[in-house]
């Protein structure tokens, strides 16, 4: 089979990294489910499930919301089952501080990395439910590209997000530019296995998460940056031009929103285009994380959301790191190499304090 290139990370210069080539020889294999909503109302669930062959897809009608879907993940040979929501709205732009957190970023399709933190950390346990009670679960973007069970990864964090509103807890999933180009049809970073599997499911990648498909539905109602307590997350950073704007936190994310399913840029505001340019925009910009902006822009932007920090990903550290004197962190490791020495890392929050918690509970001052 032909080798196709994705992306990895080569470090550049201390501490950071930019992302290079290595070789995709993944090919079809189990895959979903991916949910389509019919005119009737009715929806479709595709899913490719193994078989000797290496998969068979499977259709199934839903015509109650309490029909349950399945998803299993070939990697970890894990199943598991949840309900659709009943209900999707908007999310809120703010959120009081919760007793604790956990924040993790850049997973991108790594279930086995994200199953291994989230239930070492006491986020959820082996069988995949909630078990962090009041607890926030913060994931600041790009969960698509690159791996291998993207689909399988959304639908954790969909099924955890209902468990965990169940109890008073929350999951947040803050959008980064990968998961804004696969909303928007951009799949340059897509591996082979989502090509193929889509060609054997007879749906073009890019209606995988259309408007009119649940995950596509969920990930539009999310944010782009978000205020949890003293706490400001995204995923790329607040460049000058974007800040310039003085645009609140609400009116900033139905901007981002609203660019996902608009027509080209063709006579839109200038905040319309700034929130969508790849070297600017909250989701790309990378001059807090690579400390080329001021440290008086950092502290203005602080300032402008009513935070006193900021969590951010997108650029890539070899490990959880505080910059501007703390007042950013970030938070983009290489999990896909960590993985394979069965060691992940996250950022926790408990009490104001910040702490790296690894895969076994452990836990470390930051």
């Amino acid at each position: 089979m032909a080798s196709q290139a994705v992306i990895d990370r080569v470090y550049f210069f201390p501490g950071f990294a930019i992302k290079r080539p290595i070789a995709d020889e993944s090919g079809f294999s189990p895959d979903g489910p991916v949910v389509h909503y019919q005119p009737d109302g009715t929806a479709l669930s595709r899913r490719i499930i193994p078989s000797p062959s290496g998969g068979t897809v499977q259709t199934d009608t839903l015509r109650h919301a309490s029909d349950s879907l399945t998803c299993f993940v070939q990697e970890t040979n894990f199943t598991f089952r949840f309900p659709r929501h009943t209900f999707l709205s908007t999310e809120p732009n703010e959120y009081p501080a919760p007793a604790r957190m956990l924040v993790v970023s850049d997973i991108e399709g790594n279930f086995k990395g994200l199953q291994q933190l989230l239930t070492g950390a006491g986020v959820m346990d082996k069988q995949a439910r909630w078990r962090f009670g009041t607890g926030h679960l913060v994931f600041v973007g790009d969960m698509f590209d690159r791996g291998l069970q993207v689909t399988e990864c959304l639908w954790l964090l969909y099924k955890l997000e209902q468990e965990a509103a169940q109890i008073g807890g929350k999951v947040h999933f803050i959008l980064g530019n990968h998961e804004v180009m696969n909303l928007t049809g951009h799949t340059k970073y897509l591996c082979h296995k989502y090509r193929k599997n889509a060609d054997s499911l007879r749906m073009d990648y890019a209606r995988w998460y259309a408007p009119d498909t649940e995950l596509g539905r969920w990930l539009r109602t999310k944010n782009v940056m978000e205020r949890i307590g003293p706490t400001l997350f995204v995923h790329g950073g607040i460049s000058p031009e974007v800040a310039a704007l003085r645009l609140p936190l609400r009116q900033l994310n139905e901007l981002t929103r609203r660019s996902i399913d608009s027509p080209k840029p063709t006579g839109r505001t200038d905040a319309e285009l700034l929130v969508r340019n790849p070297k600017l925009s909250p989701d790309w910009y990378r001059g807090i994380a690579q400390e080329e902006a001021p440290a008086a822009h950092v502290a203005a932007v602080l300032r402008q959301y009513g935070a006193t920090r900021m969590v951010i990903a997108h650029t890539p550290v070899e490990e959880i790191t505080p910059l501007y004197n703390g007042q950013v962190i970030a938070i983009d490791l290489p999990h896909q190499e960590h993985v394979k020495e069965d060691f992940m890392q996250a950022l926790w929050v408990e009490g104001g304090r910040f702490s790296v918690v690894d895969n076994l509970g452990r836990k470390q001052a930051l």
